[in-house]
């Protein structure tokens, strides 16, 4: 890149900073421009935004402080205006929107928005400012939370529930980011054609969102992945492709390799939708695509064996934290 300070040319270096932020300090992997001819260091806006997202992540992760991914979710699931949350909660007409947007809470807002993640815990407080409801709005709002909190204490437990519970708080390990079944069926229609078999797809899957995190802060899918013998995996990925069949996404059928064995392979059953990606993630799913597609399978493998992310938690099976080892990345 050329220097924005002198004729010179600069190059892109990260390190492992310290950043303090609301009195604390948050360890993250700084972004940053230096120009070798005068030495100086300079950032875009891009590179203060990635910087400070890292921030921001770690703090409402501390903190158990809904993301703005959430928030969203919680909006329209009690079908809501984003002003009248903020009334019920006692906020500004425009906070919650706000916080929609990206502003970060302060921790007592955070507790508290944390607290009406929970249906029955949302309706206490709607009872409690029922004053600001017309007597319709009130047997509205009330009948829909109860519908919720009877759905949620059902006891029957389907795959989906379970691998949503299991992957539900946004951290580390996630990207940073709420799970999104949708998008991550989405990435494996994109692929599927060029990796049909579990080995490779695992692959594509793991480089994009990784990818996605070391230039945008937040992976795609949410989907954590684990540092297994043949490489980097989406976590419990078997019950995650199984999920991917039973909604209609993709289907199995047998293939017969070369040396006359056969193994299973997936097909597209569905559409890719392009619609539900932002510019940026389109962006990562064609770049790795256009990496890989013509990298043999067993040289995929060796290429993820050498990162990083997976040397340093194969031993143990571990789960592979995207703030650590996105930045990382050496093929990609």
């Amino acid at each position: 890149m050329e220097c924005a300070i002198c004729d010179g040319t600069a190059k892109l270096l990260i390190e492992q900073t310290k950043i303090v932020y609301r009195k604390e300090e948050f360890k993250i992997q700084k972004h940053f421009y230096r120009c070798g001819k005068c030495n100086q260091q300079f950032t875009t806006t891009e590179l203060d935004g990635l910087n400070i997202e890292q921030v921001y992540n770690q703090y409402r992760e501390k903190y158990q402080i809904p993301f703005p991914q959430q928030l969203i979710k919680i909006r329209e699931r009690y079908g809501l205006s984003a002003s009248k949350i903020a009334e019920v909660l006692g906020f500004g007409v425009n906070v919650y929107r706000n916080y929609e947007g990206g502003e970060v809470p302060n921790v007592s807002n955070g507790t508290l928005l944390n607290l009406i993640m929970e249906p029955d815990k949302f309706k206490k407080i709607v009872l409690s400012k029922k004053n600001i409801f017309s007597q319709n709005q009130l047997n509205k709002i009330l009948t829909h939370l109860e519908k919720i909190i009877n759905e949620e204490n059902n006891s029957e437990i389907s795959l989906e529930k379970y691998l949503l519970h299991k992957f539900n708080s946004p951290n580390e390990f996630t990207g940073y980011t709420v799970t999104s079944f949708e998008k991550f069926f989405n990435m494996i229609l994109f692929f599927v054609n060029n990796a049909f078999f579990r080995l490779r797809l695992n692959k594509f899957l793991f480089y994009t969102d990784f990818v996605n995190y070391k230039r945008n802060g937040y992976s795609i899918s949410g989907v954590p992945y684990a540092a297994i013998t043949n490489g980097p995996v989406a976590e419990d990925y078997n019950a995650l492709f199984s999920l991917a069949e039973e909604m209609g996404y993709i289907a199995e059928e047998e293939s017969i390799l070369p040396s006359g064995d056969s193994e299973e392979k997936f097909i597209g059953v569905k559409k890719f939708d392009g619609s539900i990606f932002t510019e940026a993630e389109l962006q990562s799913l064609k770049d790795v695509l256009s990496k890989f597609q013509f990298v043999k399978t067993d040289d995929l493998k060796k290429m993820s064996h050498e990162e990083i992310g997976w040397i340093n938690n194969r031993k143990k099976y571990e789960l592979i934290s995207y703030q650590d080892y996105a930045f990382l990345l050496k093929h990609i």
